[in-house]
Formats: C-alpha cells, sequence, structure tokens
C-alpha cells in the first residue's frame, strides 16, 4: 500500500485524534516520520477510556502499527505508558515485541503526560520546537483509541460511528461504553441510570481541560472522551462558570507576580519561552502594546497546572492563557519568535507534578472509584444529531438531502480534499430530516 492510499481511506473512514481537539489523522501521516508514538498515557484523573482499550486489545495495536510502520517506513514505534498502567498490558504480546519495531515505554505517573510535546520528549528525548509540530522532530503521535479506529477501519470495514466514552465523578458506578455518535448525552446518561442531576452539572473530558456543557442539547462526537458529573457548587465546575471579566478582574487585584505558574510550567520546563505570569500580567492590566507577552500564549497547551498546583492566589491562568490564545487565533495573530529548544531546564525534574497530587488539589478524592466498568450495553437512540465540525479545520458539507434514507456507516458529509477536515457517516439506520450547515439529523424508522 502506498501513502496516499492509506490517507484516502483513513480520510474517507473519517478518523480523527480521538483524545483531544480532533486533528484530522490522515493529515498527520509522512513520509517523513521516523518514529510512531501512540499517547496511552490518558493523563487527566478519571479517564479511562484507553485502559481498556489497551487491555483489552494490545495484540490489535501492534498488528495496526505494523502496518503503518510498513506504509511510512519509519523505524520504529513506541507505546507510552504509565508506570502504574503497566500491568494492564498483555505480558505475552509485550514479550513478543522484544527486539522488534515496536517497544513499550514505561513513562512517569505526571501530568500532563499526554500533551504531545511533553510526551515526545518522555518517550524519545526530543523536543518539539515552539509552535512546530511533532513531525519537526521525526515524530507522529497517535491517541490509543486513533489507532484502534485504524484497525476497526481495515478489519471490520468500519468508518468512525461509534465513540468509547468513560462516564464518572458524582455517581454511584462509573463505567466506560460505546456510543453511537450523535447520541445526546441526555439521552445516554438516562439510558445508563444516571438520573439524578438536580444540583449537578457535567463536563465533557477530563477535569483539568474539559469542558463545561449543556447535557440536554449536546451531543457524543468523535473527540468526546469522557462525561464527568459534579455538584455544581464543586470547584473545578465553579471555575468554570466564572465570567472572563471577574476572572480579570481577580488577577490585576491579586498577582503578586511570583511566577510560580511559570515556574511549574511543563513546557516552559522543556525549555519554551513560555512565561504564564507574564501573560496574565499583560492580559489583566491590558498592556495591548506588550505583544511578546501576549503572543506567548500561542505555546500555551491549557493544561492548568499553573491555575491548579502553582497558584496561591487561587487565581486562574489557565483561563486567561487559554482565552488569549483563542483570541489570537480569531485576528490570525502568530507568533514570529518561536525557538527551538536544545535542552530541558535542570530544575526540570523537581518540579513534575505526580497525578496523586493533582487529584488532591483538585478535591477529586471521594470521586475515584476502585474500578471503572466496561459496559457493552448497545444503544439504539431514536435520533442522531451529526454535528459537521467535530475536528480541527474546515466544517463537512452534507452529500444527503432531507428525505434521504441512509443506512449505517453511509457517508453523510464530507470536508473538501483541499481543505483540513474529514468526512462524516450515519452511525444509525434512517431517514434524513434536518439539514444545516452545522449539523444533519437522522431519525430511525
Amino acid at each position: 500500500m502506498e501513502l496516499k492510499e492509506l490517507q484516502k481511506l483513513i480520510y474517507d473512514a473519517g478518523i480523527v485524534g480521538a483524545g483531544g481537539a480532533g486533528f484530522p489523522t490522515h493529515k498527520k501521516l509522512s513520509d517523513k516520520a521516523e518514529i510512531i508514538i501512540v499517547n496511552a498515557a490518558e493523563c487527566e484523573p478519571m479517564m479511562m477510556v484507553d485502559h481498556h482499550i489497551m487491555q483489552k486489545h494490545l495484540h490489535l495495536l501492534v498488528e495496526t502499527l505494523n502496518m503503518m510502520l510498513d506504509v511510512m517506513g519509519a523505524k520504529q514505534a513506541i507505546i507510552g505508558v504509565k508506570g502504574k498502567n503497566m500491568h494492564l498490558l498483555d505480558q505475552a504480546v509485550v514479550k513478543d515485541l522484544e527486539n522488534t519495531r515496536i517497544s513499550v515505554k514505561e513513562i512517569p505517573d505526571i501530568y500532563p503526560a499526554g500533551d504531545e510535546v511533553v510526551l515526545t520528549y518522555e518517550t524519545t528525548g526530543r523536543i518539539i520546537p515552539e509552535g512546530a509540530l511533532p513531525i519537526s522532530v521525526g515524530v507522529i503521535v497517535s491517541n490509543m483509541e486513533t489507532l484502534f479506529n485504524i484497525w476497526k477501519l481495515f478489519n471490520e470495514h468500519t468508518p468512525v460511528v461509534e465513540k468509547y466514552v468513560t462516564i464518572g465523578g458524582d455517581t454511584e458506578r462509573d463505567m466506560t461504553v460505546k456510543v453511537p455518535v450523535g447520541m445526546k448525552i441526555s439521552e445516554l446518561l438516562e439510558a445508563c441510570g444516571y438520573t439524578d442531576l438536580e444540583g449537578k452539572r457535567i463536563i465533557s473530558g477530563g477535569p483539568m481541560m474539559g469542558k463545561l456543557i449543556d447535557e440536554k442539547t449536546e451531543v457524543v462526537t468523535k473527540t468526546t472522551k469522557g462525561l464527568l458529573i459534579f455538584p455544581e457548587t464543586h470547584e473545578v465546575i465553579q471555575r468554570r462558570i466564572r465570567p472572563m471579566s471577574v476572572t480579570l478582574k481577580r488577577a490585576s487585584a491579586a498577582c503578586c507576580n511570583c511566577h510560580m505558574c511559570s515556574d511549574i510550567c511543563p513546557r516552559h520546563l522543556l525549555g519554551y519561552n513560555l512565561q504564564v505570569h507574564k501573560i496574565l500580567r499583560a492580559a489583566a492590566h491590558s498592556e495591548i502594546t506588550d505583544t511578546e507577552n501576549f503572543t506567548q500564549a500561542a505555546l500555551c497547551c491549557g493544561c492548568g497546572i499553573c491555575t491548579v498546583v502553582a497558584c496561591q492566589q487561587m487565581l486562574d491562568p489557565q483561563a486567561i492563557s487559554v482565552a488569549v490564545k483563542g483570541e489570537l487565533a480569531k485576528q490570525g495573530f502568530k507568533r514570529k519568535n518561536n525557538i527551538a529548544p536544545e535542552h530541558v531546564l535542570p530544575e526540570r525534574a523537581g518540579r513534575l507534578v505526580p497525578s496523586s497530587l493533582l487529584i488532591q488539589r483538585l478535591g477529586l478524592q471521594e470521586y475515584i472509584k476502585p474500578k471503572v466498568m466496561r459496559d457493552m450495553r448497545t444503544f439504539s437512540p431514536k435520533r442522531v444529531y451529526i454535528p459537521m465540525k467535530q475536528h480541527v479545520g474546515a466544517p463537512a458539507v452534507s452529500v444527503v438531502n432531507v428525505g434521504d434514507m441512509v443506512k449505517k456507516k453511509d457517508v453523510i458529509a464530507r470536508t473538501p480534499e483541499n481543505l483540513l477536515g474529514t468526512t462524516m457517516h450515519a452511525s444509525i439506520d434512517g431517514k434524513v430530516i434536518e439539514v444545516s450547515p452545522s449539523r444533519i439529523v437522522i431519525e430511525r424508522v
């Protein structure tokens, strides 16, 4: 198989990064790659999807990696797994990998181990330059579920029509389920028995970087990793509902310029010129002429260590940096002074944040269950609502019309191939009852 053929098949299957922003996977593949890194870190607390995939399907992932290595001409693949999760791996498969192109690399139980810049350094010792992609150092990074979706494409001829999701938090029982893409989150929670939501709010994603959602209107997408339920009085919720105007006023009034947020920033410790305290100061005091400090926000991964661990004044540098980064992107500003760090800061080893500290600072101890069950129940929603933008890049464009009958796995929308995007598929058999620039609605018949 040629690389272009693999890219086309992955585009047609609608495969995107399943663990983050949803970068179209076919655009990551390159014949310049020397190393494929599999992100099995799942570094945010309470997320369990990759745990279950690596426990059940490691041998299938190895099969897929061998195919990808052959097609791209890459030299090796490294599966990055936290030491505490090594016991989940099939030891017979691990042993068979000895002296092959594929290896399992034990990485420390730190946050954010899943950030591609941190993961690349922990597995290869290479530092991705500021503002660059992993391929700049000969690396591509793929989430474990993304890799599993590639295996399903070639072995089950299945595009991305289902998503593994962990549900947990302020619940009696946590579980990981497989859900049709486009199913309403309110229907999913009800079907799983999570009906006592009075006085609670839901985060899609992890407690550090996840987004607050309205379960009545939001649906499961290709990037939905977890649904965490918390009391609305909990700080992980309160921090997200606090208006930015209040966040900025608090920063203006209380920031003492101690720069602890910068000192512990994971990317700063890798040598990036990312000084979070300067971003906070520039934003809080409207120092709009200080463009260098503002554009540093483009280097922020939004992990939140600055807010949850570093700041002793209980300010929110994470929210400010992410807001500044987003606004710069909207306005088309790009950072021009990017550097390529040659080495990490010598103090890095003493400033890594263990997951146990993160759980304590977040106040999650009471919500961590001894076990998260893998529940293989089947869902049959009456309707699915397929968003046209579940990925980085341009939205998909419908190729169906109201009244059309579709089968599960049928193509219903595509992003033009000259743009960054992917393909959408029907996740149930049914009739198209709505087509708009933002979504396609299919009703089971």
